[in-house]
């Protein structure tokens, strides 16, 4: 009989830690990689993304141009102008919100650092809260344990160090880690075990898709040095592509422009 609870605290530790590995991903882990990414590899591909922008917003500015030479029709450029920049408000704004975020991360000044130490004392609070009051944890749970789960949870993705602290001495104190053979028949133990085994699986393979994600995606570029710098030598030759191709462009518009008198008048 004692197999059936070997097996059923195993199991449990394997769930645990994914279960919150997940969240650790999620809440935290996916702040701090975004924060380095941004901080390594932010500003060319925004400067890269805003002559991408510019030079589509260029080309279609001389598409339209071009028809009305084709139809004979009188170029506005102050309508076209307009036109295109309601078309491509969304773009842009997008964009500035991405200006925003390199900006703020810069401000950090080195912060992201702490901001990683700090994630992990959180996540090893959470740990040892969860160990004992997940609902998906335990065999059975009641008003105490949940509404202490609930507490964890809310403080942990507030990142309310001293909440999470005074929480864990009242779990440790409080609550039972396993439950005592006694509480529970071998035939029902083997049931919650296979239920962990399936659980445990569907949220490894929710951290394999988040792992598939941004920033995620990026975190083997972001540890290597090299990768770094190859990214940002490779992208500098992509912008100043792009800066070539867009003063092309920008001389194809002026070609086609009215005289200024015409403008006048």
């Amino acid at each position: 009989m004692e197999n059936v609870y070997e097996d059923y605290r195993a199991q449990k530790r394997l769930l645990m830690e994914a279960l919150v590995e997940r969240d650790y991903m999620e809440i935290y882990e996916s702040n701090i990689l975004k924060n380095d990414f941004i901080l390594k590899l932010g500003e060319p591909r925004y400067e890269l993304h805003r002559l991408e922008l510019t030079i589509a917003r260029t080309k279609l500015k001389l598409e339209m141009m071009q028809t009305c030479i084709h139809f004979q029709i009188p170029i506005d450029p102050g309508h076209i102008d307009r036109t295109l920049e309601k078309e491509f408000e969304k773009h842009f704004n997008m964009l500035k919100i991405m200006k925003r975020e390199i900006d703020n991360v810069h401000n950090m000044d080195g912060e992201n650092e702490s901001l990683a130490a700090a994630a992990r004392e959180l996540k090893d609070l959470y740990l040892s809260i969860a160990d004992r009051v997940h609902p998906e944890l335990i065999v059975s749970s009641d008003k105490k344990t949940n509404r202490i789960w609930k507490a964890a949870k809310a403080a942990y993705e507030k990142k309310d160090t001293a909440k999470l602290k005074r929480l864990q001495k009242r779990v440790l104190t409080e609550i039972q880690s396993i439950p005592e053979p006694q509480e529970e028949p071998p035939r029902n133990m083997k049931k919650v075990v296979r239920q962990m085994k399936t659980r445990t699986k569907s949220v490894l393979a929710e951290i394999d898709n988040l792992k598939k994600q941004f920033p995620f995606n990026e975190a083997k570029l972001l540890g290597d040095d090299d990768a770094v710098e190859k990214f940002r030598k490779d992208i500098s030759i992509d912008i100043q592509i792009a800066k070539e191709l867009l003063d092309k462009l920008e001389k194809q518009i002026l070609e086609k422009l009215p005289p200024i008198s015409d403008l006048l008048n």
